[in-house]
């Protein structure tokens, strides 16, 4: 993987408004503390977490509550990273097809644009994901 930028200019969405937003990430793999900030109409908000996508999902734990969704492949519903993504910062996520074994082409970057009609609750992930290892 390239080196990633340390902002991200994506779009947010609270019911049938659509904003700009900037996403920002800091830290690095050797202590294992990433830092993720959105910046948009809600003001300023950051999660810090052991990988990104821990604290991107610490930003939108603050962010749900106030009707926004973060247009990023981290918020889709049918989204989430192995452990092995987690231990190389959580910059990757695999896209889930329930009955389908994950490949390395399944893997997509957490910080790039997601369709708003995949975005979902971070409550809807963590059951899809679960659902899918179920089947």
């Amino acid at each position: 993987m390239s080196p990633l930028p340390d902002h991200f200019e994506v779009l947010a969405y609270n019911g049938a408004w659509q904003t700009d937003a900037v996403l920002r990430w800091e830290g690095d793999d050797r202590d294992h503390d990433y830092t993720v900030t959105a910046e948009g109409p809600w003001g300023r908000f950051s999660g810090r977490a052991g990988d990104c996508f821990e604290a991107l999902i610490r930003v939108r734990e603050q962010l749900e509550p106030l009707g926004w969704f973060l247009g990023v492949n981290g918020s889709r519903r049918d989204t989430w990273p192995s452990g092995m993504c987690r231990g190389m910062g959580g910059f990757l996520v695999y896209h889930l097809t329930p009955f389908v074994r994950l490949t390395s082409a399944d893997r997509i970057e957490t910080f790039l644009p997601a369709p708003r009609e995949t975005l979902a609750t971070i409550a809807d992930q963590i059951a899809f994901e679960k659902y899918w290892q179920s089947t």
